[in-house]
């Protein structure tokens, strides 16, 4: 994982959110230390400590921060707008190199943490599956739970383990499969 050096424009909280996105993507959450992302930021430690408050503070705000859920349960939207929207974000800019950061990458990363476990849980509850499930109705909570598996495990398989027929697949090609796949699921 290699840092720009040198001065960089963007504000010091932009750039703390930016390399801790890339180090949570690319780490597990108990590998990334405060101390290399204010370094890589060029900032002090201290300074992430004031705007953060934590790691995990910082974590929850990367994770925020690659998600964008309110682009994706925007008004007006259909049902198939919202998982058009949730498909295109999550397969976005594949196959990427190991600098880049893809918003399944944290989740993949952290999931195993018991730190970080409880955020992802409470995010994917209360900024996304409750939202699906009051878009779709609460008779569908299973089949969305369903479908919204079927999308993290095509991403896990094409990103993270790099599954051929997957990572072959024209992006494109790739989403329109998964929508219609998740659109039958929870017709």
């Amino acid at each position: 994982m290699e840092m720009k050096p040198g001065h960089d424009e963007r504000p010091a909280r932009q750039r703390i959110l930016d390399v801790a996105i890339l180090r949570f993507s690319c780490q597990p959450f108990s590998e990334v230390s405060l101390r290399d992302i204010a370094g890589d930021a060029q900032v002090d430690v201290a300074y992430v400590h004031r705007t953060f408050g934590s790691k995990v503070g910082l974590f929850r705000q990367a994770l925020d921060a690659q998600f964008d859920f309110d682009a994706i349960f925007a008004e007006p939207v259909t049902r198939e707008g919202v998982i058009r929207r949730l498909c295109d974000q999550i397969t976005k800019e594949s196959p990427r190199t190991s600098d880049e950061a893809g918003p399944i990458d944290m989740i993949l990363r952290s999931c195993t943490s018991a730190e970080t476990r409880d955020i992802l849980r409470e995010v994917s509850t209360e900024r996304f599956l409750d939202r699906m499930i009051a878009k779709f109705g609460s008779e569908s909570a299973m089949p969305v739970m369903l479908a919204i598996s079927l999308l993290f495990g095509t991403v896990i398989q094409r990103n993270a383990l790099g599954i051929e027929r997957l990572a072959s697949t024209p992006d494109d090609e790739l989403r329109n499969a998964v929508h219609d796949a998740m659109m039958r699921l929870i017709a």
